[in-house]
């Protein structure tokens, strides 16, 4: 297995949670691996930080290698987190289902990990396709947690219910056979490029990175994410699901908005842009429903 590591920063680089996650990375003792940061057109590294990067191999906007065998990209924020011994149980899985997309489950970085870990071994009940993982080293915690490490494939690709875990910009294992060079890596697009090439999705059942979802961390870039996706170049089976999607997810943004968990001139921004979306009837007694009734300006005076 091929890693391609595409990290991108949530808003202006991070570079302390950055060099935590390439020590994460670097910890795993993957040989196969290139490292990307996708840095934003107005940011640039220091003399230090990029002398720094040198010694680390990371490389700064470059493409995803194509049409190499066994290649996989991954895109990371650079405050996600690799949990031990995750290299180890994605090449596996990729070595049993090769070319599918494979879809990680993740530890909510907001909450404590020790909880997280805790509760899961507590109630956690095995399904799937068992996985046979020997980290060489390891407290009883993470031998127990690998111990459970299993798989499944989905193939009902347009499953409402199974949507949330398959179209964010983190946390998939894209192979180059789906890879689309018309889309940037980490984005929506192309993620429903390869859905629309792919037959199954394999999901990995247990955690194997720490990460916060983009609508509650970053609600702004989130949008855009959704505005880049035009409907009408869809397949005539991924239109009418991707648009149930979207419709969800304004409503969880407005959830974030309402929560003020965003600046009130973002909190504005988002009840205006989310406003000028929501063409379609909704039902009244949602959130989106309740913005066809209000002027972002009074709903801005209610939620915030």
């Amino acid at each position: 297995m091929q890693l391609f590591i595409n990290i991108v920063p949530q808003a202006h680089l991070n570079w302390a949670a950055l060099t935590t996650l390439i020590g994460e990375i670097n910890s795993q003792g993957f040989a196969s691996t290139q490292l990307n940061l996708q840095l934003p057109a107005d940011q640039t590294l220091s003399a230090d930080q990029a002398s720094t990067a040198a010694t680390w191999s990371l490389m700064i906007n470059q493409p995803a290698p194509t049409s190499i065998a066994e290649t996989y990209a991954l895109t990371l924020r650079e405050t996600d987190h690799v949990l031990p011994g995750a290299f180890l149980q994605w090449e596996q899985v990729s070595q049993r289902h090769p070319a599918s997309l494979i879809s990680l489950a993740s530890f909510a970085e907001s909450a404590s990990l020790d909880d997280q870990m805790t509760a899961y071994l507590a109630n956690y009940s095995a399904e799937g396709t068992p996985l046979n993982t020997q980290p060489e080293t390891a407290d009883e915690r993470w031998i127990a947690l690998w111990g459970l490490q299993s798989y499944s494939v989905q193939s009902n690709l347009q499953s409402q219910a199974q949507l949330a875990q398959r179209l964010r910009p983190t946390g998939i294992l894209i192979p180059a056979t789906l890879y689309d060079n018309q889309w940037p890596l980490a984005s929506l697009n192309q993620i429903l490029a390869g859905l629309q090439q792919g037959n199954d999705v394999i999901r990995l059942h247990v955690p194997t990175i720490l990460t916060r979802d983009w609508p509650e961390v970053t609600p702004l870039a989130w949008l855009d994410e959704l505005e880049t996706v035009d409907v009408s170049h869809l397949d005539v089976q991924w239109a009418p699901i991707y648009t149930d999607f979207m419709d969800h997810q304004l409503n969880t943004l407005l959830g974030v908005a309402g929560r003020r968990h965003v600046s009130a001139t973002d909190h504005r921004q988002l009840l205006t842009r989310i406003k000028d979306l929501n063409t379609q009837p909704a039902h009244w007694w949602t959130r989106l429903g309740l913005l066809q009734l209000l002027s972002p300006q009074m709903a801005h005076q209610l939620f915030y």
